[in-house]
């Protein structure tokens, strides 16, 4: 198993934790099944959650995704972003609806094609970006997962 793969099954297995942390069912699935990597029930079983996540071992600043048309919109998608930090030993997570989470790639896809229009970029590298320039939504994706209950 690659390193890349190892990092993103340590985030699921922290996500997992944290939401069974919280009082949920937190069922990991198995490896590559489309599209989700948990699927969560509050502890009555009567709401869910299909939630993807995306892990780095590093403070990044941005998190590749599927291209647009690929990310998950529905009413019940959700995406979770975890970033290790190392100064301070933990995780620090963004949660995003699947709408949101659409509408992030597709803006992170304009502001480069801006690019690509000066000749500063020579392809389109989908993702959420959740560094400075984005530290108002980054902040609002973090209290997002801080407060996410079903």
């Amino acid at each position: 198993m690659s390193k890349n793969a190892l990092i993103g099954v340590a985030g699921v297995h922290y996500v997992a934790s944290e939401l069974s942390r919280r009082g949920m069912v937190a069922l990991p699935t198995i490896r590559n099944t489309a599209a989700y990597d948990i699927v969560a029930l509050n502890a009555a079983g009567t709401k869910h959650a299909n939630i993807q996540v995306k892990a780095s071992s590093k403070k990044v600043s941005f998190f590749p995704m599927p291209p647009p048309e690929k990310v998950r919109p529905g009413p019940r998608d959700v995406y979770v972003l975890v970033r290790w930090l190392v100064a301070e030993e933990r995780y620090e997570g963004f949660l995003l609806s699947g709408r949101q989470a659409r509408a992030a790639v597709e803006a992170s896809c304009e502001y480069q094609s801006e690019s690509i229009r000066r000749g500063t970029l020579k392809a389109v590298f989908p993702c959420i970006y959740v560094g400075l320039r984005d530290a108002v939504d980054a902040a609002r994706w973090n209290r997002a997962w801080e407060q996410w209950e079903l």
